[in-house]
Parts: C-alpha cells; structure tokens; sequence
C-alpha cells in the first residue's frame, strides 16, 4: 500500500481541521466527504444504490463514486479537487509545506 502522507489544506486562505485528516495518496489529495465538502461551500447527497456522493453547488453536481475514494476506520474520504471542480476552484500544491490551496 501507499504511503499517506498528512497535509494542510487551506481554502481562501483558511487553514481547514478535518477529522480524519487531508492525506496526500499517490499524487491525489483526499478529505472526508463531509467535512471536505462543506469547507467547500457545497451540499452532500448519498447514493447508496450508486455507492456515491452527489456533492453540490448552487450551479451544478458531480457524482464521486465509493471507489474513487479512501475509507478509513468507517470515514469516506474523498478527491479534493474533484469535489471543488463543481465550484470552478482553482487548486495550488505548496509541496515543501505539504499544503494544498484552494481559492474559490
């Protein structure tokens, strides 16, 4: 398995605590579903006969299936910068200071 690799994330300049932690896996940044999504701004649906996330905003959804995700001790987390492409973030990796920002 992949090392994880724990991370700040900071949306508008704001430093996000996330339970689990942001986690850096093979070049893709991951949040818990939730939390991910409202320090995002944006709604959350459950799927459970697609097995996905309908993550939301004001202007349009993106599905994020089960399997594109991490479960760890019973929390879904999440790609970052698919969940913030439905609201047109722009996305910087700060690789020395293992920080992603997002602006919005």
């Amino acid at each position: 398995a992949a090392a994880n690799l724990m991370l700040k994330v900071f949306i508008n300049g704001k430093l996000q605590s996330y339970t689990p932690p942001a986690m850096l896996r093979a070049g893709t940044v991951y949040v818990p579903l939730r939390a991910g999504a409202q320090s995002l701004g944006l709604h959350v649906d459950w799927n459970a006969e697609l097995k996905a996330a309908q993550v939301c905003s004001d202007t349009g959804c993106v599905l994020i299936r089960e399997q594109e995700g991490i479960n760890l001790n019973g929390s879904l987390l999440l790609p970052l910068r698919k969940m913030g492409e439905v609201t047109g973030a722009k996305f910087v990796w700060d690789g020395p200071r293992k920080s992603v920002f997002v602006k919005q």
